[in-house]
């Protein structure tokens, strides 16, 4: 009999565990086996008063590095997304990721003439850089790139026509595509020092790889306004 009890209570306390978690009730929930679900951490966005700013969210020392991988598998193309991920993480190309050779002796980036040698220019990166200059350039410069998008319309001054001529002006910084790679990252700022942007930085929407596929595309859209339909071939 005294076994049966027993039993029986075990079984009834069981039950009673069973339901703790998710009851509803004001008091907090019962946890007998926490697992660590309390504990303190800092999560995204979050404040701290460890720090003068009270951000969690830290800017990496000075000096540090990125770190990156590198698949030495034989398989190259297997091997191609840790590679590239690499790459993205060193930055270690200032053609390709700053559109520049470096910067001159007062501290100016001085901006590459062409598309990197890295960036395939081919018919599938001009279908990329009109498929992204459609999302985020047309509303300001046109689907043609004539600066007549609904937006660009109503700024003062109105957005860039890409199809000016001054895009040509030899020695002009335009006809540099380091430089235009360079306004679609980080902006076109006022002339008047400012502090304001006539152009805003895309750079949070888009990759560097996509950056140089617009700078691509604008490029044609501007061959395209002096060929015909028999033109045929072209240069980087």
């Amino acid at each position: 009999m005294n076994n049966r009890l027993l039993t029986t209570l075990a079984l009834l306390s069981l039950a009673a565990l069973g339901g703790c978690r998710g009851d509803r009730e004001d008091a907090p929930p019962r946890e007998f086996f926490p697992d660590l679900d309390t504990q303190l951490k800092w999560t995204p966005q979050g404040g701290s008063e460890m720090f003068e700013d009270g951000r969690t969210m830290r800017q990496p020392p000075v000096g540090a590095v990125p770190f990156g991988r590198r698949a030495t598998m034989s398989d190259a193309e297997w091997a191609n997304p840790w590679t590239s991920e690499r790459d993205r993480f060193l930055k270690d190309d200032p053609a390709f990721f700053e559109g520049s050779t470096g910067r001159d002796a007062a501290g100016n980036l001085v901006f590459i003439e062409k598309i990197p040698a890295s960036v395939t220019v081919d018919k599938a990166l001009l279908l990329r850089g009109q498929e992204r200059f459609n999302i985020y350039c047309s509303v300001c410069h046109g689907y043609l790139g004539d600066g007549k998008g609904p937006v660009g319309v109503q700024f003062s001054p109105a957005a860039a026509d890409l199809n000016n001529p001054a895009f040509l002006v030899a020695g002009a910084p335009q006809t540099r595509d380091g430089y235009i790679y360079n306004i679609i990252r980080h902006g076109k700022p006022k002339p008047d020092g400012s502090g304001g942007f006539t152009m805003p930085a895309y750079g949070h929407a888009m990759s560097e790889a996509d950056s140089w596929a617009i700078v691509a595309y604008v490029r044609a859209l501007q061959a395209s306004r002096s060929a015909s339909l028999s033109t045929t071939g072209g240069s980087r």
